[in-house]
């Protein structure tokens, strides 16, 4: 081969690649199971009340899960234990489980101001096209998400 025959292959590969790397699937839909992401906040007061929240955010997606579940407890430290103060369970299908990338969706649970240690936990699966994936998540600690961060 000639010099000039392998800068023309060489162009010809370099411009394949990157007319290609732009493009997506003309399907939006996924060929495997949906993937969910979920994460556990850790409590906080919430800044314009007397009450401490626990956050979990999440995002599946296009077209979103066809179920995902959130069991979601705000748990309060008892010596070495760990108590629920509160828990709810979310059960939410398709669309309202998609988020944009590096969107979320949220869902929270809310009790009074407290002393003491909290964290938020919370149990998820989700299901898509057969198949179901689950975990727990612990939050990190606050304690006492109420107190002032600066004495007045």
């Amino acid at each position: 081969m000639t010099l000039t025959h392998n800068w023309t292959v060489l162009t010809a590969l370099t411009l394949l690649t990157i007319t290609s790397a732009g493009c997506e699937p003309h399907s939006t839909e996924a060929k495997g199971p949906v993937h969910c992401h979920v994460m556990a906040d850790a409590p906080a007061r919430v800044s314009d009340g007397d009450k401490i929240v626990g956050t979990v955010r999440f995002r599946c997606e296009n077209p979103g899960a066809e179920v995902l579940t959130l069991k979601v407890k705000l748990e309060k430290r008892d010596g070495t234990n760990w108590r629920s103060a509160v828990s709810e369970t979310f059960t939410l299908r398709g669309k309202d489980t998609y988020a944009a990338p590096l969107k979320y969706q949220s869902r929270q649970l809310e009790v009074g101001c407290a002393t003491g240690t909290f964290r938020t936990v919370v149990d998820w699966s989700r299901t898509s096209k057969n198949n179901t994936k689950s975990d727990n998540l612990v939050s990190g600690t606050m304690r006492d998400p109420c107190k002032p961060l600066l004495p007045l």
